[in-house]
């Protein structure tokens, strides 16, 4: 998947409504974001959700980086 930012931007989305979306702190989306920090699987799949990103898409995903 593309870089959440990347992502955030071509959803015509502020990094507030993101993180009220999906639910997480407006400071842990900005060091996500700045890749002070690596989300955890949960938080990720949070993000992705709250970007409208289908469950196919999200389970491609785990499987590509976490499974195999």
């Amino acid at each position: 998947m593309k870089d959440i930012k990347k992502m955030r931007k071509l959803k015509n989305m502020t990094q507030q409504q993101l993180a009220e979306k999906a639910n997480i702190s407006l400071r842990q989306l900005v060091r996500i974001e700045k890749k002070e920090c690596y989300p955890s699987l949960e938080t990720q799949i949070l993000i992705y959700k709250a970007l409208n990103i289908s469950n196919t898409e999200i389970v491609k995903y785990i499987i590509d980086n976490y499974i195999l």
